[in-house]
């Protein structure tokens, strides 16, 4: 509390405004906060605002993160969040403002420095025992994964946000051995009900993601048709898919498909294998919008996916398709059952 002022929230580092009140104010109680957060602003501010631009170059929250050492940022979050109540916190949001710089993506330069704050962070929020209080949860992750090692900490998660930005041109070893083991591992060892996945850039490679949990029962993903994603998720009740829509012709990029035949999605191909839940998503009520409750996972295979394929097709048509049932099965659906198995992680 400043100034009489409760803070609910606030950002890391600190912004300059922030402490310039602290400054000013004669006493400084620390009262529970709720919401922490790490944008990493690029917006620019002098450093000591009292100072002429002589004495106090301009920076940013992105500089300063991007800018020190490992070390030094251990002590910059030390510091600071020594003046912070954290054991009531609700939320905390750790996806910067932008991936991209200069209209590119960051580069692993930036995401190394980004992801050794968010970790040193983290670190000091589980020392002090607070990791425990998080319903709330909202990273940006590499092929890295360092988030798997506080999964066991955050048993009272109702939501996890996880944005993906990997190194393009990820080796077949690394994929397969340790991007996608730890990315599967993390979502096991997640308790919240609620699961949000942003694919913004990831190696393309068709391999099958296998989200196996048994506490989501709302599954949100942002991503490219060929994300490849299969749920295996007993409690899961609706998935929702977003795709790209905005480029006409070509909105679709599923695996193989056609030049001619781009314009629409493939709902139950893109990002979300709808052949994945037969068995293991029984309680599944709604996929993209389409109503799949009543289909009942108490039937042959083949039985089951006649009558899923009749209400996708039926979606297809509204959403403006006009190939026949037969055509549209023959590129736009499942050719057989897929395989549902984890991947393990490779140790060095």
């Amino acid at each position: 509390m400043i100034a009489g002022k409760f803070l609910l929230s606030i950002s890391l580092p600190f912004p300059v405004s922030f402490i310039k009140e602290v400054m000013d104010d004669e006493s400084f109680e620390k009262k529970p906060l709720l919401k922490l957060s790490c944008k990493k602003t690029r917006d620019e501010f002098k450093t000591i605002p009292d100072l002429t631009e002589d004495y106090s170059e301009s920076s940013s929250l992105h500089k300063l993160i991007i800018g020190n050492s490992p070390e030094m940022m251990d002590y910059l979050v030390f510091s600071q969040m020594s003046l912070l109540s954290l054991h009531k916190l609700r939320e905390l949001d750790l996806v910067p403002d932008s991936v991209k710089q200069e209209g590119r993506l960051l580069g692993q330069r930036i995401m190394d420095s980004y992801s050794n704050f968010d970790c040193s962070l983290l670190r000091h929020i589980s020392r002090l025992g607070s990791l425990k209080c998080l319903t709330r949860l909202d990273m940006l992750v590499d092929q890295n994964l360092y988030l798997e090692q506080f999964m066991a900490e955050l048993p009272n998660l109702l939501e996890l946000g996880l944005s993906i930005l990997t190194r393009p041109g990820l080796s077949k070893h690394v994929y397969l051995h340790e991007y996608i083991p730890r990315l599967e591992a993390v979502v096991a060892a997640s308790k919240a009900p609620v699961l949000k996945v942003t694919v913004e850039a990831e190696t393309r490679r068709q391999v099958n993601k296998v989200f196996k949990n048994s506490y989501v029962e709302k599954l949100v993903l942002t991503g490219p048709c060929t994300f490849d994603l299969f749920p295996v998720m007993e409690r899961l009740k609706e998935v929702v898919v977003n795709l790209e829509t905005s480029l006409l012709a070509n909105n679709c990029t599923y695996w193989k498909s056609r030049i001619d035949d781009r314009g629409l999605h493939r709902a139950g191909l893109c990002c979300v294998n709808i052949g994945a839940v037969y068995e293991n998503c029984p309680n599944l009520e709604r996929f993209m919008g389409i109503e799949v409750a009543m289909v009942s996972h108490k039937q042959t295979f083949n039985k089951w996916n006649g009558r899923i394929k009749k209400r996708f097709y039926d979606f297809y048509l509204r959403q403006g398709g006009s190939k026949e049932i037969k055509a549209w099965a023959k590129t736009r659906w499942l050719s057989r059952r897929p395989v549902t198995f984890c991947h393990d992680v490779v140790l060095h």
